[in-house]
């Protein structure tokens, strides 16, 4: 009897001994186990910069190349028409230049993003924002690069006071107002469509002039000099009589044929050449391994570079597409300062800029897998939208800028509304990001 009350006794004590320890596990577990939950969380939420940064770079240099290729075949195909200008060979470097333009447009806001420059950028005169100048200045002043149809004599290629070289050329741009663009696409758009598209391909023909013209040069053309001001004021006068005899011929009836061939078909081979290298030197930037812009994305600041090229984004909707094609497109008669008025090509540039962003969002590893990641909902709402958009852009008759005011409204709000709801679903992503971006700049309602 004594025995079974003590092995009782013993196993009670045993039994409170071992609850005693579980308790004091379960308690233990509880106080450790919430900070390693924690932890799993910031890790899973936390943005991937590195990884974001790797991917627009890519994109940037990936697009550039193919620019740069397709400006090397527009290059080979101006060769072969200058060999044999005809309609044919004319019509095939139009459809090359178009090509080459489109694909630059889907890459050409990130000139835009905040970056250092490398001081020999400066000296050298060829910063981003230099290159970008270069490369896509507009509106541009198109008397100011060839003849017009009262201005026979007009432009760079009929002012014989300037040497056809590339460096006298690229003093030219932007010489005293930003429309009088000597380089670039627009001024090769000019030289090849000519104005309203109606380049003829005689134009290149290889001949010399059917009027007598005082060829002066040899003598530099200088400006801000007063010793040459005597002389600028007798070249003045000089094109001044010329100008006024070819409009007092054109008044009798007579057409003064376009003069010149020779400096026109040097321009076109340096406007070319020149696309050429500034092209070149944007891809040796973007260069994932040694390029100098790839480089500067490896710095630590990655946070707020993935910031900038996101805000960009958003800027160039909104002040690209929204404020310089649409809003002249629903609100002017007669329209002014086209993107492209000579190739009739502003439909294709709103559709490439469009296209442009959405692959940069939709890169393998981009904004909208990070978004995929933490709100699936709105990166399916934000990819939804780019498509429906650019399939109603896509829509856009070819005709569009030729179109009455009334039909363009009908046609363009649609778009118009759709990129603002685009904006707002773009701003919220940017939350989800936890991006810092400045406010929504239109109203969604």
């Amino acid at each position: 009897m004594n025995t079974r009350s003590k092995l009782t006794v013993h196993t009670l004590v045993f039994r409170s001994l071992l609850l005693a320890v579980a308790c004091t596990l379960i308690t233990a577990c509880d106080q450790v186990s919430p900070p390693k939950e924690n932890k799993n969380v910031e890790v899973k939420f936390k943005l991937n910069g590195e990884s974001l940064l790797s991917a627009a770079n890519l994109y940037a240099y990936s697009q550039l190349s193919e620019t740069l290729n397709k400006a090397q075949e527009l290059d080979s195909l101006i060769t072969a028409f200058l060999h044999q200008p005809n309609p044919g060979s004319l019509e095939e470097t139009q459809k090359a230049w178009v090509d080459t333009y489109q694909s630059y447009l889907t890459v050409d806001f990130f000139y835009a993003i905040p970056r250092f420059e490398k001081p020999q950028h400066h000296e050298d005169g060829d910063t981003y924002k230099i290159l970008h100048e270069q490369l896509d200045s507009w509106p541009i002043e198109a008397g100011y690069v060839d003849y017009l149809p009262m201005y026979p004599l007009s432009g760079i290629i009929n002012d014989l006071t300037l040497k056809m070289s590339s460096q006298d050329i690229i003093s030219q741009h932007g010489f005293s107002d930003q429309r009088f663009a000597s380089i670039g696409f627009h001024p090769m758009e000019f030289l090849l469509f000519g104005l309203n598209g109606q380049r003829s391909a005689k134009d290149f023909i290889p001949q010399e002039n059917s009027i007598e013209i005082v060829d002066i040069d040899n003598k530099t053309h200088t400006t801000n000099n007063p010793q040459n001001e005597e002389v600028a004021r007798e070249n003045i006068e000089e094109e001044e009589e010329l100008t006024n005899e070819a409009n007092h011929t054109h008044k009798n009836d007579i057409e003064l044929e376009p003069q010149n061939h020779n400096r026109r078909r040097e321009f076109l081979r340096l406007l070319s050449a020149i696309l050429v290298k500034d092209l070149r030197k944007l891809v040796d930037r973007w260069e994932p391994a040694r390029g100098y812009y790839a480089k500067q994305w490896r710095q630590p600041q990655q946070a707020k570079n993935v910031q900038q090229i996101y805000q960009v984004s958003l800027n160039t909707l909104q002040e690209e597409l929204l404020n310089k094609h649409i809003h002249p497109l629903l609100n002017e008669i007669e329209l002014e300062d086209l993107r492209s008025p000579f190739s009739s090509n502003d439909s294709a540039n709103m559709l490439a800029i469009l296209q442009g962003i959405n692959g940069l969002f939709h890169v393998e590893n981009g904004f909208i897998s990070e978004l995929q990641y933490r709100q699936p909902e709105i990166a399916k709402e934000i990819s939804s939208q780019f498509n429906r958009i650019i399939v109603e852009t896509q829509g856009f008759p070819s005709n569009l800028t030729k179109q009455p005011l009334a039909k363009r409204i009908k046609i363009i709000s649609p778009v118009q509304q759709s990129l603002m709801k685009l904006l707002e679903s773009l701003y919220a992503g940017a939350e989800v990001l936890n991006l810092p971006l400045a406010a929504l700049p239109v109203s969604t309602h």
